[in-house]
């Protein structure tokens, strides 16, 4: 249902992006170029309404590519006995168009606290338009496919493919 009220929504704004674009190119004299403008118009309009997400994707993409991965030396790992901490946990990266949430896991050698092994992982949240609509509960973007990353492996796996065990 809320899939629906989403494009009513986008689908009133179409038009009303569309009318004012239209307004706007009127005075233009040749029909084509009239055309074309009041097209362009309408579709940066409509950008408009989720530009933050757009900007906010290639920031989430980056700092996802960059840095949600699994660093690790496995010839240090292997046989030792490991604590989880996870600190900063859902801490909101300022410096973003919209709400990115970063959490760091390293893995540390109970005895030495030692850091074997560390990841980060991040979340987006959508931008001001799926705020302001409220349909969607967890705030998910309309633009990013999948709102979250982190490395492939994670907790239990990393600990069997890299040798070493974890206690609490």
């Amino acid at each position: 249902m809320s899939g629906l009220y989403l494009l009513a929504v986008i689908a009133i704004l179409g038009v009303i992006a569309a009318l004012i674009a239209r307004r706007i190119a009127r005075p233009i004299r040749n029909t084509w170029l009239r055309t074309g403008a009041t097209a362009l118009l309408t579709v940066a309009f409509m950008t408009l309404l989720v530009a933050d997400e757009l900007i906010g994707g290639y920031q989430f993409s980056k700092l996802c590519r960059e840095n949600a991965v699994l660093r690790i030396d496995p010839e240090r790992a292997r046989g030792r006995t490991v604590k989880v901490v996870i600190e900063p946990s859902n801490e909101i990266l300022s410096g973003t168009a919209i709400t990115i949430y970063h959490s760091h896991e390293s893995f540390r050698d109970r005895a030495t606290n030692e850091e074997i092994a560390s990841n980060d992982w991040y979340v987006a949240k959508g931008g001001w338009f799926i705020r302001m609509l409220g349909i969607s509960e967890g705030n998910a973007p309309i633009t990013i496919g999948l709102p979250a990353c982190s490395p492939p492996l994670g907790g239990r796996a990393v600990a069997e493919a890299y040798g070493f065990t974890f206690t609490k």
